[in-house]
């Protein structure tokens, strides 16, 4: 009994301490008064899960929705951010596929051109070995003959090499560039109609033809190219009409030292011109110089630089003996007589650009970036191809003001062949051109025939062609704004801007330090970065 009474006793305390909301408390629930097992077994189940005893009010708080959107916020923050990542990630992968494409196109071009231009020599100096041995038997009728051949030579095998090298392009991926297309169409226009003008004057073509009808054929070659269409620009071209330097406004760097403010570029190159130049009118700068005289024997593309020279063998340091043996490796039967070196031809030698490759030196003041030296029976520069990709891609990530933007991504390429004669002699060493190239290697594109600028740069080829000239005539501000070019010698007016160079190279020439690296001229490596 006294059990039964302190458990009611407590059971009543906890029903008095806790009451039960009417929205709670069951219409059957047995009186607090009243003792029960339903009121023990109550208790135990409070004991065992303190939950129970958590006040009404807790229990039924409304959920709050001030965390629950900060959450949303931060989520779609995040999901944006994941998003524009997914676009420049599939931008970075895009323009790496096509710079891979593009630097594996360009290269296949420069070999493939490089390729025919060592044929091409090697054929040449067959030619000359089989004028040797004609001048042996007295042949004059087939003498006359080779001359012929190899004046045609000239510009066919060059022709060749640019043709080979578009389906080298082609068949690594390399999509038709029309603006190239269009150029090469145009320029055959030029070579038929204005190559051949013939002035009244002297009543010569502007361009004396190298043999009867070679402007014609080399038009025709030219327009075959195009109608191909043309994937690989040949960045070495250089037409009988091109500048050969010589002028400040001639110099690319120039204009990108401009839109760089690369202050340090005039200190290395053009040192005095930020403080001497007033204002364009009136005209501040000299005369533009007109292009060099040249002989139009060689090709405009890919040209072999080789001239032609009358003279005997043995001038030349050549004796029977060792041109008879070159003879008979090629393949020949007959011999060369002694009485053959004795007798003056034409024949087809190496130009002045056969000579020591100094842009490879590492000695000098601009040394390039080489470990070790170049083999003396490969320093030698002469014929090579450098070659142009302009390839472009489209982006997905969103330009300024949401403007979609496509980039243009530019591979320029070089390549050479290479020779020697009896394993220890240059190909050149004796001047006369003899069947001696075996291979072809890439070079740097510093290193090659190509100008800074490359021979290939449309918009830079119409600067110096158009632009140029006009701005020579009227003045800074009369030339086209579209002009990249243009635009820098607009800036370049500006007297404060100017100054600003001034005023940089006084406080911090100091810092303006040509570290060895490559190019042709100094001031911390070339435009190209080779």
């Amino acid at each position: 009994m006294e059990k039964s009474r302190n458990l009611e006793s407590r059971n009543l305390e906890m029903n008095t301490s806790h009451p039960t909301s009417d929205a709670q408390q069951s219409p059957t629930a047995p009186s607090p008064s009243a003792p029960s097992a339903f009121s023990c077994s109550n208790q135990q189940s409070q004991s065992r899960h303190p939950a129970v005893d958590t006040p009404p009010s807790t229990v039924h708080r409304p959920r709050s929705t001030s965390k629950s959107g900060q959450v949303m916020i931060f989520f779609i923050m995040v999901l944006v951010i994941l998003f524009f990542m997914v676009l420049w990630n599939f931008d970075l992968h895009k323009l790496l596929h096509v710079k891979n494409i593009a630097q594996n196109g360009g290269d296949a071009a420069s070999l493939m051109a490089a390729r025919w231009q060592g044929i091409s020599l090697n054929v040449v100096g067959d030619l000359n070995l089989m004028q040797a041995i004609a001048l042996t038997t007295g042949d004059a009728d087939t003498v006359a003959a080779i001359s012929n051949i190899q004046a045609r030579l000239l510009f066919v095998g060059p022709m060749v090499a640019l043709q080979a090298s578009q389906q080298a392009a082609k068949n690594n991926g390399i999509f038709v560039n029309e603006e190239f297309s269009d150029f090469i169409s145009d320029h055959a226009d030029t070579v038929r109609n204005e190559y051949t003008a013939v002035s009244g004057a002297t009543g010569q073509m502007l361009f004396p033809e190298p043999y009867p009808g070679a402007w014609t054929e080399y038009a025709d070659m030219l327009d075959l190219v195009a109608n191909d269409g043309v994937a690989a620009g040949p960045d070495n071209m250089q037409l009988y009409y091109d500048a050969d330097g010589g002028h400040v406004l001639y110099e690319i760097g120039f204009y990108e030292a401009i839109a760089g403010q690369n202050w340090c570029w005039f200190h290395h190159h053009e040192p005095t011109l930020l403080s001497d130049y007033v204002n364009f009118f009136p005209v501040w700068w000299s005369p533009l110089p007109p292009p060099p005289v040249r002989e139009p024997i060689n090709s405009e593309f890919y040209g072999l630089h080789l001239t032609k020279q009358h003279t005997t063998l043995s001038a030349m340091g050549l004796n029977n003996g060792e041109l008879s043996e070159t003879a008979d490796a090629r393949g020949f039967d007959s011999g060369i007589s002694a009485e053959a070196t004795q007798l003056a031809a034409t024949w087809i030698v190496y130009g002045g650009r056969w000579d020591d490759w100094d842009a490879m030196s590492t000695r000098g003041p601009d040394p390039f970036p080489l470990v070790g030296t170049v083999k003396d029976a490969y320093n030698y520069a002469g014929a090579d191809a450098a070659v142009r990709i302009e390839a472009t891609t489209g982006r997905l990530t969103p330009g300024n003001d949401g403007v979609t933007i496509s980039n243009t991504i530019t591979w320029t390429s070089a390549a050479k062949p290479f020779g020697y004669l009896n394993e220890e002699e240059r190909p050149m060493d004796h001047g006369l051109v003899l069947p001696a190239f075996r291979d072809v290697r890439l070079i740097p594109v510093d290193a090659s025939s190509a100008p800074a600028a490359g021979g290939f740069n449309l918009d830079w080829r119409e600067h110096m062609e158009t632009h140029l000239p006009e701005y020579m005539e009227s003045g800074p501000f009369a030339v086209s704004a579209s002009c990249f070019y243009c635009r820098q010698l607009q800036t370049w007016e500006s007297a404060s801007f100017r100054q600003t160079g001034v005023d940089w190279l006084d406080d911090y020439s100091d810092r303006c330090i040509a570290h060895g690296g490559g190019g042709r001229r100094g001031g911390g490596g070339s435009r190209r970065g080779h």
